[in-house]
């Protein structure tokens, strides 16, 4: 076996030494009752996550977050496994969930529930597609390579050559998928760089006593290398992918496994778009990475992190990590959490300025109470706040403003409400009057119902908008947000909206919830002033960028609203 760059190879000794950086640079993304382990973001930001058969309490093996909450993926019929014959078809026991770089969601199902044995099934990995949320291709695998305990674990995809690399984390080895052919293979079986070191890990509590071998994996962005360790070690590993793809001897194969580093035990493993490997440090409660120089350092370390399982990115380069709390009885488990790791805040890029409504009434004058909808303001606020932007608010009377959707499950908008600076800005927003335009790089119109009301009318706001836009700035809104957009009209006489693709919340939307109620429907305003509306089905993410106009059709597009306007503006 050779060695990799002696620079990498790290003494547990020195590790020790490190001063660990502190927690506040992880930001609470969703919380479960039930125990996840694998999560990935696809281009779009869907978030899906997935919950391993290990106990009769798995309501959901594959699902998608959406605003805080689990929604069953593809249909629920695929998640009602019985052990029945009849359900052979449907996920037994997922155990990871990856998007590729071509968009496409592959589900690994190791088919082994609660460790008793490879269903008669056996492992499947899925490709669904995430234009159809539809199945693409179930691929099976030959019966020699699949022993009777084989736990298959994560999964990597290889688009350069359409190959899947996977772990067996129960008997240890790589096996590969191609995924033009469907041909399986398995490599490494018996080697020390996929067995486990030990039968225990010792954490603060004890320890935690269990043999797992080679379980997280990782390929580098150039595809040349797949890294992996096996999970009860301290040994991460590395080899050539073309001796994963090509026709080598297995003894050519096994001499072609590099020593990369010593480091901290770890579960997943994840590149970030600059080559640093991003690891657990379970034992330590931390997370840490691995740049390509050799330094090996905490990024994150504290109570919040309890056994950070896998990883993923999101579009923009956020790293994402679940915990799953494997060290610790169940009765000593709190919620299974997924939080981002944030990137350090570039500083002086600007302000936000962020319209909210005054109004308070499903009515003109009287009604059920309504107001600005909070997750349409925090998700929103702490991403221009992520990329540098300072953020104000303003509304129709100024001061503080009525709010609705106060869903404190949401962990963003938990944040949100105990968040001081943010309390105290929203609570004593500005009037139109007192708005310096020029300090804004763009404005940003949250919904809630109130904005059917005194939006459109607002001819100050109206005004300060096509200025905005008229100067170079961008304009963003979402769900009843657009509301604010009806009526504003630029210096030639034309709307804002007119020959402008545009997203809102939809008339099939507002049926389902006050179209009886509301004084016009959005999607059918925004049409009659020269606007295309686009629209995904109801109630799921979409977020339209046209030129410096971006909008978005609910709720759960609020965040990709304003994700899309940092991107817009820093394109200017």
């Amino acid at each position: 076996m050779r060695h990799f760059i002696s620079t990498l190879i790290i003494s547990l000794i020195t590790l020790s030494g490190f001063i660990a950086q502190g927690q506040d640079n992880i930001a609470l993304e969703a919380t479960s009752q039930n125990q996840w382990t694998g999560l990935t973001v696809s281009k779009e930001n869907r978030l899906f996550v997935n919950f391993p058969r290990w106990s009769d309490n798995v309501p959901v093996s594959v699902g998608e977050v959406v605003n805080g909450h689990v929604k069953a993926f593809p249909d629920k019929s695929w998640n009602k496994y019985t052990g029945a014959k009849a359900d052979e078809e449907k996920f037994i026991c997922v155990q990871s969930v990856f998007v590729d770089a071509e968009n496409r969601l592959w589900v690994l199902d190791p088919a082994n529930p609660k460790f008793q044995g490879v269903h008669k099934r056996g492992p499947r990995l899925y490709h669904f597609n995430l234009e159809t949320n539809k199945l693409v291709k179930a691929y099976d695998f030959d019966e020699e390579i699949i022993f009777d305990n084989s736990y298959l674990n994560d999964v990597r995809i290889d688009t350069d050559r359409d190959i899947a690399y996977i772990t067996d984390s129960n008997v240890g080895g790589i096996l590969t998928v191609d995924l033009k052919s469907g041909e399986t293979n398995r490599y490494l079986t018996g080697h020390t760089s996929v067995q486990s070191e030990m039968n225990y890990l010792r954490f603060s509590n004890g320890l935690w006593e269990n043999k797992v071998a080679s379980d997280g994996i990782a390929l580098t962005p150039d595809h040349k290398h797949l890294y992996f360790a096996a999970l009860s070690g301290h040994t991460l590993y590395r080899i050539p992918t073309e001796k994963l793809t090509t026709k080598v001897s297995e003894e050519d194969r096994k001499d072609a496994v590099e020593h990369v580093a010593s480091v901290y035990a770890t579960d997943g493993m994840l590149f970030d778009d600059e080559g640093s490997l991003y690891m657990g440090g379970l034992e330590r409660n931390a997370v840490y990475k691995l740049t390509q120089s050799g330094d090996y350092r905490p990024v994150t370390q504290g109570p919040k992190v309890q056994w950070a399982d896998s990883f993923t990115k999101d579009p923009e380069g956020n790293i994402y990590f679940t915990t799953s709390q494997l060290h610790l009885s169940p009765e000593q488990r709190g919620l299974y959490k997924i939080y981002q790791i944030e990137k350090p805040v570039e500083e002086n890029n600007g302000k936000i300025l962020m319209v909210i409504t005054s109004h308070g009434k499903l009515g003109e004058t009287e009604g059920e109470p309504t107001g600005y909808y909070l997750s349409e303001v925090s998700h929103a606020y702490y991403e221009y706040k992520k990329a540098g932007y300072d953020v104000d608010f303003v509304s129709p009377k100024g001061g503080k403003s009525p709010v609705d959707g106060y869903d404190l499950d949401d962990p963003v908008n938990k944040k949100f409400v105990n968040d001081k600076d943010a309390q105290q800005k929203i609570n004593s927003s500005m009037t139109p009057d007192e708005v310096e335009l020029e300090d804004y790089r763009g404005i940003y119109y949250a919904g809630g119902h109130g904005t059917m009301w005194d939006l459109p009318e607002n001819k100050k706001l109206n005004a300060l908008t096509a200025k905005k836009h008229e100067t170079g700035g961008v304009i963003g809104a979402v769900c009843h947000g657009p509301a604010g957009l009806v009526n504003v009209k630029l210096s030639n006489g034309k709307y804002l909206v007119d020959g402008k693709t545009v997203s809102c919340f939809t008339n099939q939307e507002e049926e389902a919830s006050h179209a009886d109620v509301v004084p016009f429907m959005l999607e059918s305003k925004l049409e009659e002033r020269g606007a295309e509306h686009m629209k995904s089905p109801k109630w799921q993410k979409k977020v339209i960028v046209d030129g410096r106009l971006v909008t978005g059709q609910n709720p759960a597009s609020a965040k990709g609203v304003a994700k899309k306007m940092i991107e817009v503006i820093g394109k200017k």
